[in-house]
């Protein structure tokens, strides 16, 4: 994600992967990329973490910031969109956003 360079926010990036389908790839890159474009617009937040590691057959990309919280899929929202884009290729998409920060994690089948 060579995006993350020109960020306004510190992003630490750790990637660990093999070849995957593209599929899998292009969902992956959505999640971090629409992720990413969230915490800039509504977290507030001074870091964020983006990671994908490969764990048996799944891909595992989260999205992790120390923002404000309170991320919810809701009517028009862009995170109802990447839950549905993580479904179409028979992944799991879970928000975890309290009083701060957000956690967005995708699981990725990569079998």
């Amino acid at each position: 994600m060579a995006d993350c360079d020109r960020s306004p926010l510190p992003v630490q990036v750790e990637v660990i992967t093999g070849k995957l389908d593209p599929s899998v790839e292009a969902t992956a890159y959505f999640v971090g990329s629409e992720s990413l474009t969230n915490v800039l617009k509504h977290a507030h937040a001074s870091t964020v973490t983006l990671r994908a590691e490969r764990c048996g057959a799944t891909l595992l990309v989260t999205v992790t910031d120390d923002g404000v919280g309170g991320a919810t899929p809701g009517v028009g929202s862009g995170l109802i969109g990447l839950r549905d884009r993580v479904a179409a290729i028979g992944g799991h998409l879970q928000i975890d956003s309290g009083r701060t920060g957000t956690i967005v994690t995708a699981q990725l089948p990569c079998g």
